[in-house]
């Protein structure tokens, strides 16, 4: 487990104690023993006010971050809190924080439908991944329709000269591969772009 301390001036305290995967935070306990590794859960699906950011586990190891309330005197440690790496069970030692009363005195909630897991952020990188790669192709692809518009005005008007009559075939290869990237291994991850004509 990693907890980040976020620190805020107030002159609230902050009683931490964990069990496991359950924090009691302030005489709240909140379990986290369910989130999946590599999902994340959004801050505002934890009630208490006390988390800061989305949690999260990566490769097994739960990350919690917590709104750390020091004095207007604090020392430097509350001020600029470090991060707190596989703290034991019990107790938590928080900077510039007073140890409390640990009983867990309610229960949190925690609205698991809000958790994003590994599965659904892999297929929204993957459905970003393709939004960009079609928006790379269209773009290309209207540089190509811009350049092949007037050579193939000229070739309609019999005015085209031989090496007008070339650049548009080249035009036109470069457009009908663009066409065909999606046929590529790989496509949209990996993509061999084929070179514009010079």
């Amino acid at each position: 487990m990693i907890i980040k301390l976020s620190p805020v001036r107030s002159d609230a305290q902050l009683c931490v104690t964990r069990l496991g995967d359950m924090l009691t935070i302030n005489n709240i306990a909140l379990d986290f023993a369910r989130l999946p590794d590599g999902a994340t859960l959004p801050a505002e699906a934890v009630s208490g006010g006390c988390v800061m950011d989305p949690i999260e586990r990566v490769e097994g190891k739960l990350i919690v971050t917590l709104r750390l309330p020091h004095a207007a005197d604090a020392p430097e440690s509350a001020r600029f809190p470090a991060d707190i790496l596989d703290p034991a069970e019990g107790q938590i030692q928080l900077p510039g924080q007073e140890l409390g009363d640990t009983a867990p005195a309610a229960v949190g909630v925690i609205d698991w439908s809000q958790v994003i897991t590994a599965e659904q952020k892999a297929a929204a990188a993957a459905e970003q991944m393709l939004v960009a790669a079609l928006a790379e192709v269209s773009r290309r692809r209207s540089l190509a329709d811009s350049a092949i518009a007037p050579l193939q005005d000229a070739v309609d008007l019999d005015e085209a000269t031989e090496a007008e009559v070339a650049l548009l075939k080249d035009w036109k290869r470069y457009r009908v591969a663009l066409n065909r990237l999606p046929e590529q291994d790989g496509y949209p991850h990996t993509i061999d772009w084929p070179a514009p004509p010079a």
